[in-house]
C-alpha cells in the first residue's frame, strides 16, 4: 500500500543515537507513514542498526549513498524528497532527536491550516516541517549547502506567500551529548549560520542590530556566543561564494519582517485567516496545550 506521508531523515555517523531516535518516532505512527533514511556514506555501524530495525519496522526505507564530500545536507534532503512515495513529506527530523508523541497531531494541524489557507503551504514548526511533495519538488530544491539550506527555501516560499512559521512548544528534544561535544557543536552551528547569513547578503551592521533586537528573547550564553562570532564569521564569508538568492525575498531583513508578520500559534494563524481557531479536534490534552504554545 502506498503511504500518504513520508518522513525524510538524513543520517551520517549517528550510530550512538539513531536507534533511540527512530524508536521514539516509529512507535507513534501508523501504516500511512513511511520513514525514509538517506545515509550519506556513514563509516560507523549506523547502517547496520537501521537494517536490523527494518526486520521489526517494515515502514523503514533505507537509501544508502556513497560518501561524496561535494554533497552537502541540502542535496541529501533533495534526494530524500525525490525518493519519497507519500503525497506529503515531513522534513528536518534528525536522528539524534527524541520525538514526543505528537507527530500525528502536527499532521492534523497541517491539514487544517492547508484547508483554511486554500493553497499549497510549507509549515515550519519546531524542528519539523511539512508540505506536499509535488509542491516542494516544483518550488525547491534546497541549495547544496550545509546549514542555511532551510532558511533559503523558507525565503523562496515566503516570496510566494506560502511559508507558515508555526509557534508551538517544542516536543522534539536533542539526545544529550557530553559537554565538550555540545560546546563544539554550538560554536560550529552558530558560526556556520552567521557565515551563511552574510553569504546571503546580510550586512554586518544589520546582523548586529538584529542580534541586539533579540537580546531579551534569547539566553545570555547564546547572545555572547553569537556576538563573539559575528566578526570572524563575517571575515570568513568574504572569501566564500555568495549563496544564490534567486526567487527569495529581496533582503534578509525583508525575510525577517515576513517571518514576524506571518508567525503565530495555530489558533492565531487560523483566526488571522478567518477560520475556526479551536483545537478541540485534538483528542490529546497535552497536544492542545503544545499547539497553543502553553506549557504542559
Amino acid at each position: 500500500m502506498k503511504p500518504t506521508y513520508s518522513i525524510c531523515i538524513c543520517n551520517y555517523n549517528m550510530a550512538n543515537t539513531i536507534e533511540t531516535s527512530l524508536i521514539s518516532l516509529l512507535t507513534q505512527i501508523n501504516d500511512d507513514f513511511e520513514v525514509i533514511i538517506v545515509d550519506d556514506g556513514s563509516t560507523d555501524n549506523s547502517v547496520t542498526i537501521i537494517k536490523k530495525m527494518q526486520s521489526t519496522f517494515s515502514n523503514i526505507r533505507l537509501i544508502s549513498l556513497a560518501r561524496d564530500q561535494s554533497r552537502k545536507l541540502g542535496l541529501t534532503r533533495n534526494i530524500s524528497i525525490k525518493e519519497a512515495k507519500g503525497e506529503y513529506v515531513l522534513l528536518h527530523l534528525d536522528c539524534d532527536d527524541v520525538f514526543g508523541p505528537h507527530i500525528m497531531s502536527f499532521v492534523k494541524i497541517f491539514h487544517r491550516l492547508e484547508k483554511c489557507i486554500q493553497h499549497d503551504i510549507l509549515v515550519s514548526g519546531q524542528h519539523i516541517n511539512m508540505a506536499r511533495r509535488e509542491f516542494l519538488l516544483g518550488h525547491g530544491p534546497y541549495l547544496n549547502i550545509y546549514r542555511g539550506e532551510d532558511r533559503n527555501l523558507w525565503s523562496r516560499m515566503a516570496k510566494i506567500d506560502a511559508w507558515i512559521p508555526l509557534d508551538h512548544i517544542d516536543f522534539i528534544t536533542r539526545i544529550p551529548k557530553d559537554k565538550n561535544q555540545r560546546l563544539v557543536k554550538a560554536i560550529g552551528d552558530a558560526f556556520d549560520h552567521l557565515k551563511n547569513d552574510f553569504r546571503s547578503g546580510l550586512t554586518l551592521r544589520d546582523s548586529l542590530v538584529g542580534l541586539l533586537h533579540r537580546r531579551n528573547s534569547i539566553s545570555l550564553k547564546f547572545f555572547v556566543l553569537n556576538l563573539g562570532l559575528l566578526l570572524p564569521s563575517y571575515i570568513s564569508s568574504r572569501s566564500a561564494d555568495p549563496i544564490p538568492q534567486d526567487g527569495t525575498l529581496d533582503t534578509p531583513s525583508a525575510f525577517a519582517a515576513y517571518r514576524e508578520r506571518s508567525r503565530g500559534t495555530y489558533p492565531e494563524i487560523m483566526q488571522r485567516n478567518g477560520c475556526d481557531p479551536s483545537l478541540a479536534f485534538l483528542e490529546d490534552k497535552d497536544a492542545r496545550l503544545i499547539f497553543s504554545n502553553k506549557r504542559i
